[in-house]
């Protein structure tokens, strides 16, 4: 392991660490309060009550605290920009677009499981048939298909959906985002049916590659990634591959390769690649 990622999982171990300690206190602390006014004794004892329940309170925190503080990797990925006010909750039109979608829709979903881990079990990981997929995007105009993954991706994440709650009052819009929180934390739940997901362009660079094995998804990912190919492709591919066996959450790595020069298909071993033509 290079000593960059070595540094970056340190720092991360660190913040859960801290996420998990400081989320496990007033937990312990209430619960001992408890305890002292309804069992017999002097108030001093919620001190060694509290004390007593800090260790199932720290393992609790220990597993919902780096959940409750995983960001979006505004570092890695570049979020699909947001919809004219007028096309807000855009659909595919015609019926190439319409194929093109419900391809969209059954890959990034198929093998993903349901997300969860044993109760007793918090740090396994869920079991999945596929926790990266690889599809290209072959065919179309460049603009039309460029809209089109937009808007998919922008339905996946449900950000359409929360620009209009939010644009009818902010207050609807923290109520998503809450509820959405609330139930990635308990590890033992079935994934909810409109899991949001993470979506982004893959910004490409040398430092993007070493920030793609650092990377560990919060919640299922779709990557876009625009005219990826050659060596650039195979190098994203192998960071991927390697990484993969980490990821809590699956991973869809999307090719735009609207004419096809980008591709080929001994580009990886990772397994089969999805082929979705727009004609």
């Amino acid at each position: 392991m290079s000593n960059p990622l070595e540094k970056h999982h340190r720092n991360d171990s660190l913040k859960n660490w801290a996420a998990g300690i400081a989320l496990a206190l007033p937990p312990a602390a209430l619960l001992g309060a408890l305890l002292a006014v309804v069992l017999p004794g002097p108030w001093g004892y919620t001190v060694v009550y509290a004390a007593v329940l800090y260790p199932p309170c720290l393992w609790v925190g220990m597993h919902i605290g780096p959940t409750l503080i995983a960001r979006y990797d505004g570092e890695l990925l570049t979020p699909p920009a947001g919809a004219e006010p007028g096309l807000r909750q855009a659909t595919p039109q015609g019926a190439a677009e319409q194929r093109v979608w419900a391809t969209l829709q059954s890959w990034c979903l198929a093998g993903t499981g349901d997300g969860r881990a044993p109760f007793w079990q918090p740090s396994r990981l869920p079991d999945m048939a596929e926790r990266l997929g690889v599809a290209v995007l072959v065919g179309g105009d460049g603009e039309g298909a460029a809209r089109l993954v937009a808007a998919f991706a922008r339905q996946l994440d449900r950000d359409d959906e929360l620009a209009a709650l939010s644009a009818e009052s902010r207050l609807k819009g923290l109520r998503l985002k809450l509820a959405v929180k609330w139930h990635e934390l308990w590890w033992w739940r079935r994934r909810h049916p409109r899991q949001p997901w993470d979506c982004g362009y893959f910004s490409e660079g040398p430092a993007m590659v070493v920030r793609l094995a650092q990377f560990r998804p919060r919640r299922p990912t779709l990557i876009i990634a625009n005219a990826l190919g050659g060596e650039d492709l195979a190098r994203v591919l192998r960071v991927l591959g390697a990484a993969q066996a980490h990821y809590r959450h699956p991973v869809r790595l999307l090719v735009m390769d609207v004419d096809g020069r980008h591709w080929h298909a001994g580009a990886h071993d990772l397994g089969p690649v999805t082929a979705i033509e727009w004609g």
